[in-house]
């Protein structure tokens, strides 16, 4: 039997597949992870820019008080009401921790009432990243704690890489 010309079997062979899911996969392989990264730079970024928010809050707090341990009625700051509950995780809009990538912690000595400590410690997403745990203080000191140790030489060396 003879097949006519309008009957020609069209389609791609095996060997045509299997080179386009390679190539797929190829490219996969190499979007995927500098996607994620792009995710996670954005995620830092917000977890610094609620940090800078935050330390900003105390220096106003402490031009009215004199202090950033207390209010003149002598209130502690960690109150809720006087340290807003925005500054609670990263990114702010997280209706609780589950939904945060970072949890943001403020430490106050009555012993030095001149001295804060305002912390970003990862969680959720974020529980592994490089740059580990952002840290700033009354001097507007920033440092990373928990960072990796394979990727940044020294505190320095991560807090120059993460903060940038």
């Amino acid at each position: 039997m003879k097949q006519s010309a309008g009957n020609i079997n069209r389609g791609f062979t095996l060997i045509e597949l299997m080179i386009t899911v390679a190539i797929v996969g190829i490219l996969a392989a190499i979007a995927l992870p500098a996607y994620r990264d792009q995710i996670d730079k954005g995620r830092r970024a917000e977890a610094r820019a609620t940090l800078l928010e935050a330390s900003q809050w105390m220096e106003r707090f402490f031009t009215e008080n004199q202090r950033y341990n207390a209010n003149q009625a002598g209130v502690a700051t960690t109150d809720a009401t006087l340290f807003p509950a925005a500054f609670k995780y990263s990114p702010k809009n997280a209706a609780g921790s589950s939904q945060a990538n970072y949890s943001i912690e403020l430490t106050v000595s009555s012993s030095l009432p001149n001295s804060y400590t305002i912390t970003a410690t990862m969680q959720g997403a974020m529980a592994t990243d490089k740059c580990g745990n952002y840290v700033i203080n009354q001097t507007s000191a920033r440092g990373n704690a928990g960072y990796s140790t394979t990727l940044f030489s020294s505190a320095a060396d991560a807090a120059t890489q993460c903060w940038k």
